[in-house]
């Protein structure tokens, strides 16, 4: 009897399905009870490819498979079902919506905090009598933020993702609720610090369960929305605390968490299923990198201290500033040294300095990081001294790279899942950015409002291609065991970079209004400039020739900080040519990231596999 075969066979990124059909002569032997037997003996004794690998099985999804290979594909009555990927892969679209939205309203929280209280800060000091201690309303959040930002990461893996986000919510609320029933000034430095505890695994915790919840393939798109909620709590933030600030009272700028972030924890307990951490709570806790945490935490506050002050509370050469950069570097070391050689799991585990893309992406983030925020500080001061507008004014005034940002990050999310690319919104959007900053180097005081809404847009644009894009970059590089450390980390290292970029251009600017303003003070000391350093808007009671001299002094020294950020941006684009480019698939769970771009092996012949892949 002669027989025709037809092999099909359907290739994903790590696994290998072959389909036999058209049998003819062997269809009575195979339903014979010997036949049935034979052959279910060579299916169980087959090994698996992820056996003969040593793989991690992967999930085959619909999209994975080719539209003309399903109609080959055996669909047998009684057959069963697919094996799914286990937690929050495994919702239903619907209730996928429904996390999502609460997820998004938990980072729009943390956003809208840190916008909405900047506004009130002056309120509140005046309140409580504590005009001098303003800075450290910003500096205890900001401190406690960054500090924390690694522990969360390693902190899911450890307590399980949803727990972790939900204790993160809590302490941010706990925090608002403190500060908004502060009593003295003391209080409210306290509570902020809390607030900024739980903001921190807010922001990285969201994200990280984002990657529970959909493919790498979709991810891009959801992360785009994300990019625009924060963007829009940007432009939110500052109008509502000054109509809260003028029109009720500065207590709700913290008493309106409360009510968004109980919605939110009702919707994660509600609705997220994500599965439970095994092992008891001793020996969850003894799996914790106490001596890592403290050592690091300790640290960062050493080296943050020193680049928040110097150049401002003190000057960069003071024995202060000195004496605790020193002793941060010093402690640093200290937690090197306890990842590298104590910790069990470490909370930066160094295998992931020896990836490549890894390594380029937190480069690129401390620069971007740099650049953004920086930039972000000093432009609404051109508004606000230079064109003489009030600081809600200036808010709106930001309004066009707002709009920017939120159009790129939204559109080269849903670009980057239909595409499978990243690489090049990122390269595209860095090299805006750094156009962007540089056109700033031509604002004048006289500049038209055309040109401030283009340059502003270009900006935001260039800045909404790649903050996100960078994160999916990082994400499809990594093995799953490390995707919660490593967006952790990379977003530690943008905050990081916010900090030395704040404080490098607060450094330019500040001896560049020395130099520019120094000599009008001193050609007119009867008329006590010297006024508008403390408040700009006192450059109203001189002369209009004293005020053009003035206004061109700040924006000499604006200007100044601009070509600071320009390079800074451009360094992040020359840093981000290194990432290297992984598939972004539509399969959930496990497996290790495919093979960088160009590394990717093509599939063998079918007459060169292993007999157990031959055929079925």
């Amino acid at each position: 009897m002669s027989s025709s075969t037809r092999i099909s066979s359907v290739h994903s990124d790590e696994v290998v399905v072959v389909v036999e059909s058209e049998q003819t002569a062997l269809d009575s032997f195979e339903k014979s009870p010997i036949g049935d037997k034979l052959d279910q003996t060579r299916i169980d004794e087959r090994p698996s490819r992820s056996e003969e690998y040593g793989q991690k099985e992967e999930i085959i999804t619909d999209s994975d498979i080719d539209s003309s290979a399903k109609e080959s594909l055996p669909q047998e009555k009684g057959q069963a079902p697919a094996k799914q990927a286990s937690g929050a892969g495994t919702l239903p679209f619907r209730e996928v919506m429904v996390v999502f939205a609460g997820l998004l309203l938990g980072t729009f929280l943390s956003s809208l905090d840190q916008t909405i209280v900047n506004v009130c800060t002056t309120k509140i000091a005046s309140q409580f009598n504590s005009l001098t201690e303003i800075p450290w309303i910003g500096s205890a959040y900001f401190l406690t933020l960054t500090a924390c930002q690694p522990l969360y990461g390693k902190g899911s893996d450890i307590f399980g993702r949803k727990t972790t986000f939900l204790f993160a919510i809590v302490v941010f609320l706990l925090g608002s609720a403190l500060c908004g029933a502060a009593q003295n000034m003391t209080w409210i430095i306290i509570a902020r610090a809390i607030s900024g505890a739980g903001a921190a695994g807010i922001m990285s915790g969201a994200m990280i369960i984002l990657t529970d919840l959909v493919s790498l393939r979709d991810r891009g798109k959801y992360q785009g929305i994300t990019g625009a909620v924060l963007g829009l709590a940007s432009v939110i933030g500052p109008l509502l605390g000054g109509a809260l600030t003028d029109h009720a009272t500065w207590r709700w700028a913290f008493f309106i968490n409360l009510p968004l972030g109980a919605f939110t924890i009702f919707t994660v307990v509600k609705v997220l299923h994500l599965p439970h951490n095994g092992g008891s709570f001793k020996a969850k806790l003894a799996r914790v990198d106490f001596a890592g945490s403290f050592t690091l935490i300790v640290g960062l506050i050493l080296i943050l201290l020193p680049l928040n002050w110097g150049g401002s509370t003190y000057p960069w050469s003071s024995a202060r500033i000195i004496v605790l950069l020193c002793a941060g570097i010093a402690v640093l070391l200290l937690f090197c040294f306890i990842e590298l050689k104590v910790a069990v799991e470490p909370i930066i585990p160094f295998r992931l300095f020896k990836n490549r893309t890894c390594v380029s992406v937190f480069g690129t983030n401390v620069f971007l990081g740099m650049s953004f925020f920086a930039f972000m500080f000093y432009m609404p001061l051109y508004f606000q001294i230079v064109r003489q507008e009030s600081a809600t004014a200036s808010g709106l005034e930001m309004l066009p790279m707002i709009v920017g940002l939120l159009i790129a990050t939204t559109s080269t999310g849903f670009m980057s899942s239909k595409w499978g690319r990243y690489r090049p919104f990122i390269w595209i959007g860095l090299a805006l950015g750094t156009v962007g900053m540089g056109l700033m180097l031509l604002l004048t005081e006289e500049s038209s409002r055309g040109k401030i809404i283009g340059f502003l847009f270009i900006t935001g644009f260039g800045l909404g291609c790649s903050t996100q894009m960078v994160m999916l970059a990082i994400q499809s590089s990594v093995e799953p065991k490390d995707i919660a450390v490593a967006m952790a980390n990379s977003a530690f290292s943008r905050t990081i970079g916010s900090v030395l970029g704040v404080a490098i251009c607060g450094t330019v600017f500040n001896n560049a209004v020395k130099n520019h303003l120094g000599p009008i003070i001193l050609d007119n000391p009867q008329y006590g400039i010297a006024s508008v350093i403390t408040d700009p808007y006192n450059v109203k009671a001189f002369a209009p020739e004293l005020q053009r001299a003035i206004l061109h002094a700040y924006m000499l020294s604006l200007r100044a900080a601009f070509r600071v950020c320009c390079p800074l941006m451009g360094v992040a684009f020359l840093i981000s040519l290194c990432i290297q480019h992984h598939t972004l698939r539509r399969t959930r769970g496990g497996g290790p990231p495919p093979k960088p771009e160009g590394q990717q092996q093509e599939p063998k012949p079918i007459e060169e596999r292993p007999k157990g892949e031959q055929q079925v």
